[in-house]
């Protein structure tokens, strides 16, 4: 295996892990969103990233 190689595989881990650590955030934040009865905003922050990423800070998610 070259170094390329690796460097490859390392960054195809580390594009999995990060996918999986915003869909657990996400996940975490509509839990939230239903326990205060924020129905509407599920639904905005499944379209919209920036008002999610607003919504991690209101939440202390991040």
């Amino acid at each position: 295996m070259t170094l390329l190689m690796r460097d490859q595989e390392n960054q195809k881990i580390g594009e999995k892990h990060g996918e999986k650590r915003g869909e657990d955030k996400l996940a975490k934040l509509i839990i939230l969103l239903n326990e205060d009865g924020r129905l509407s905003d599920i639904l905005r922050v499944s379209q919209d990233e920036v008002y999610h990423r607003e919504l991690y800070e209101e939440y202390h998610i991040i």
